[in-house]
């Protein structure tokens, strides 16, 4: 899963802005599939929306870009690991900075207790470069050990230091120019073969 830039129609100032949302499929090193959607910047929509992005499918691990996707809509990863029951790996390139996050979910949300609690709640962040030339990247880890996350994260790095599913799911959904609510209220699914 990644997410694309925040868009808002141009012509409704009163519409919230929203982001594309992309999950990609592998099937081995091939993509299989890739669904579509869009979050709301801020909200805390983006759990339900993952949970409907990957309904219906099989999956056997849910990687992450990060915890949080447009704008500090954050994800609550334990729950989509206690509805899905696969691991949930969350991945950063760079090492992220809590106390920064903490500050500004305190300055910019009424709400902020809640947030902060999905953020803590993932745990200990890890370091690992998959490749002794790779500087590393950071991860937690939900339902699944790290010494295995680390297996599953070195079995997907392929053409960069990123799983091939986080770095595909990133171009898709930064390709995106979505205005307004385009997305909003349809799925979109493409299928390899």
């Amino acid at each position: 899963m990644d997410d694309g830039p925040s868009t808002r129609d141009e012509g409704a100032q009163s519409t919230p802005s929203r982001a594309s949302l992309a999950a990609v499929w592998f099937d081995g090193l091939r993509v299989d599939k890739i669904r579509l959607d869009a979050v709301q910047v801020d909200a805390l929509d983006v759990t339900d929306v993952i949970l409907h992005l990957l309904s219906k499918t099989r999956t056997h691990v849910v990687f992450l870009s990060g915890v949080s996707f447009a704008g500090f809509n954050i994800v609550d990863s334990k729950r989509l690991h206690s509805v899905l029951d696969v691991p949930i790996i969350v991945i950063s390139r760079e090492k992220p900075d809590n106390a920064s996050v903490k500050r500004a979910l305190r300055k910019h949300f009424e709400d902020w207790k809640r947030r902060w609690r999905l953020v803590r709640g993932l745990g200990r962040i890890y370091a690992f470069a998959p490749k002794p030339s790779d500087q590393p990247l950071h991860f937690e880890a939900v339902g699944v050990s790290p010494a295995k996350a680390r297996r599953i994260i070195r079995a997907y790095c392929v053409t960069s230091r990123v799983p091939e599913p986080i770095r595909v799911a990133g171009i898709v959904a930064k390709g995106l120019a979505i205005v307004g609510n385009e997305l909003s209220g349809c799925r979109h699914e493409v299928r390899n073969g």
